[in-house]
Order: structure tokens, then C-alpha cells, then sequence
């Protein structure tokens, strides 16, 4: 299992909490791809239970706010090591050689076997249930998010280069690969923040923040001002990380936390623009860690805790490889029924297997190249 850190960091719950957004991506896929939807729902005859649990499915549709997480948590867990230095010592030492190829050999290998999936799974469905592949469904929300997903030079090479959808185009139906070049971009950027970082605290995330503002006016929409706008959400994660190897988390700030996170949930449904959306997302996320690394220790036994924190361990493979599974399912619905189903048990059904085969998929690949911290006894 996992070892704790000084200062008894919660990271179990960390890690369950990866689990659980793992598992909330991979069943908001499904909803979108699997249930025709509220419109049609509406129109047909149901029972009052169904019609409740249609409606509290809309709760799923919250994907990118939880990519946005995903990124607070990326940002504390690089920057742990060195705010355990800073904490002990006032100064850290950062092997560059070492952080490098501890990426690459973490994250690189599963990714090749995502792309590798991603190609054969999409290639059959081509062949076999063309019109959803083909974007020729007739549902526009459909339609327009497949039209993006090819294998053209467009798509292939950023993929090849580690910046999947960098240039506009997905590499074939794998949509969430996108967050991925955000992340490679980021662990290339570290380096260069910690040179600013020794400076002192302030200047290095102040200098974070005052890019994503410089980026929002100063750049046209391109995958640089995105970058740009998202990196303050990875540093908020770093903070975190430096503020709470020094202290253990007082009240008030628990319940700033709880605050901060329902004002930031809440002002996201409406649209603000992005100069002021990143600024909801580093709430929501540095708010969430917050909140479950104050979890009490007790929690670490309880059945539920204990499955996500296995989930959460697989929760990298469950992302990466999800997708085009997902979508092979749809693509047959709606080639054989000329719709998606009205009802959500097939929903349901795929959910719970694209985790079994996410599962034999982690043991296959990704198992083999954790660290010492993840490695599963």
C-alpha cells in the first residue's frame, strides 16, 4: 500500500481522491455517450425512481472542473519532495536528470500503450460502426466533438510528440488525451519555476499567476495561452504541498476551505471568462486537497476509502484508456439502433467493465513502471 509522509500527510485520501475522479470521468463518458439524453428522456413515459436518477446523472457533467483538480493534485505531488527540502532546511537540491527520467519512465510507457489501443480500438470501430467515427450521427453536440477526432498528421504528430490535441485535432476518439500535453508542458516548465522559486516564495508563484494573466490578454486563443492560463491550477497544487508540510491545518482554515470550494462550484456554472475561470478553478482545487488531507486517519479502514485508493493507484490507466472503449460501445448503438439507448443500464454495464479491462490493462503496463511510493505489494 502507501507510506506516509512526515508531518502524517494524508496522501491515502489523495489517493482515493484519484480514484474517485478517475471513476466520475470515465461515468460522465458514458452518460454523454451512452443515455440519449434529458430532451429525448423527457418525451417518453418513466417512472418516478428512473426520473430521479436521470436527473441526478446531470451531476456528471462537471469533466473539465475535475481535469482541473486532477491538475492541483499533479502540481503538489512534483513539488512534495522539494517542499519537504524547503521546509526542513530553507533550500532544496533538484537533480534535473533524475526528475526527467522519473517522468518519462512513469508516465511514458502507458501512454505509448494508450495510443496503441487508441489505434486498434478506433480502427475496428471504423471498420465495423462507421457513423459515429464518421460524425455522421445527426446529434450535433456528437457530431462536432467527433469531427476533431481523426488520425492525421495533425493528430498523430503532437500525440508522438507528447502533446496530444495540441494542434486542434484528437488522436482518434482518445479526447481526454488533451490534459496530458498540458502536464508534459508543465513538467517542462518545473525547472525553470524552481530557478524562480529560489528567489523566494512569492516571486515564483506570483511570476505562475502574472503568465496566465499575460497570456489571457496578450495572446490569441492557441494551445500556448491555454497552457498559460491553466498553469496557475498546477501551482496552486504546489503551494498546497509547501504550505502543508510546515503546519498542521488549523480550523479556520478547514473551514475557508468548505467555503471556498462551494463559491467556486457554484459561480462555475455561469460563464465568467477565462481571466477570471482560472481563478474559480485554483479555488476549486486547491479548496478540494484541503479538504481531503484533512480527512482523519480513521477513514483509512473503511471499505469505500480502501477501494478507491486501489482505484486511485489506477487511476492514470483508467484515464488514459477509457475513452475509445467508451466509444466503440456507443458507436455500436447507435449503427445498430440508430441512437443511443434511452435508458442508462448500458450506461452502467460499460462503465463497470471499462474498469475491469482498465484493471487487466494497469497490470499489463503501467504496474511495471510505478514508484516506490504507488508500488502495489
Amino acid at each position: 500500500m502507501l507510506t506516509e509522509t512526515k508531518k502524517s500527510l494524508n496522501l491515502k485520501s489523495l489517493d482515493a481522491l484519484r480514484g474517485i475522479l478517475a471513476v466520475y470521468v470515465l461515468l460522465g463518458h458514458c452518460r454523454w455517450l451512452l443515455w440519449a439524453g434529458n430532451n429525448e428522456w423527457n418525451k417518453i413515459d418513466r417512472s418516478w425512481w428512473s426520473d430521479i436518477l436521470a436527473t441526478a446523472s446531470a451531476s456528471l457533467r462537471y469533466g473539465h472542473e475535475v481535469v482541473m483538480i486532477f491538475f492541483a493534485l499533479s502540481g503538489f505531488f512534483i513539488h512534495l519532495r522539494i517542499s519537504k527540502q524547503l521546509a526542513e532546511k530553507n533550500s532544496f537540491s533538484f537533480d534535473l536528470t533524475r526528475f526527467f527520467k522519473r517522468r518519462l519512465h512513469r508516465l511514458v510507457p502507458p501512454y505509448i500503450f494508450a495510443l496503441i489501443l487508441t489505434l486498434i480500438v478506433d480502427l475496428i470501430g471504423y471498420y465495423l460502426y462507421p457513423t459515429l467515427y464518421h460524425a455522421a450521427t445527426g446529434d450535433i453536440l456528437l457530431d462536432t466533438n467527433f469531427i476533431r477526432k481523426d488520425f492525421s498528421l495533425t493528430s498523430i504528430i503532437p500525440a508522438l510528440f507528447l502533446l496530444p490535441s495540441s494542434l486542434g485535432k484528437d488522436f482518434g476518439t482518445n479526447g481526454p488525451f488533451w490534459s496530458l500535453g498540458y502536464e508534459f508542458v508543465y513538467y517542462l516548465l518545473y525547472p525553470l519555476w524552481l530557478m524562480v522559486r529560489r528567489l523566494g516564495a512569492w516571486q515564483g508563484y506570483i511570476t505562475g499567476f502574472t503568465l496566465a494573466i499575460a497570456g489571457n490578454y496578450f495572446l490569441p486563443p492557441s494551445f500556448i495561452r491555454a497552457i498559460l492560463i491553466h498553469y496557475p491550477i498546477w501551482l496552486s497544487g504546489a503551494l498546497i504541498a509547501e504550505f502543508l508540510v510546515k503546519k498542521q491545518l488549523p480550523k479556520w482554515i478547514i473551514f475557508i476551505s468548505y467555503l471556498s470550494l462551494s463559491i467556486s462550484f457554484i459561480a462555475i456554472n455561469y460563464n465568467f471568462p477565462d481571466s477570471f475561470n482560472f481563478f474559480l478553478y485554483c479555488l476549486l482545487g486547491s479548496s478540494t486537497l484541503l479538504i481531503v488531507v484533512s480527512l482523519p486517519n480513521s477513514i483509512f479502514n473503511h471499505p469505500i476509502h480502501r477501494l478507491f485508493e486501489f482505484i486511485g493507484m489506477e487511476s492514470y490507466t483508467i484515464y488514459i484508456c477509457h475513452f475509445p472503449l467508451v466509444a466503440f460501445v456507443s458507436a455500436w448503438t447507435i449503427e445498430k439502433f440508430g441512437t443511443r439507448p434511452m435508458h442508462g443500464w448500458l450506461a452502467l454495464v460499460t462503465a463497470i467493465a471499462t474498469l475491469l479491462l482498465c484493471h487487466l490493462f494497469f497490470l499489463l503496463c503501467e504496474r511495471n513502471f510505478m514508484h516506490s511510493r504507488l508500488k502495489v505489494e
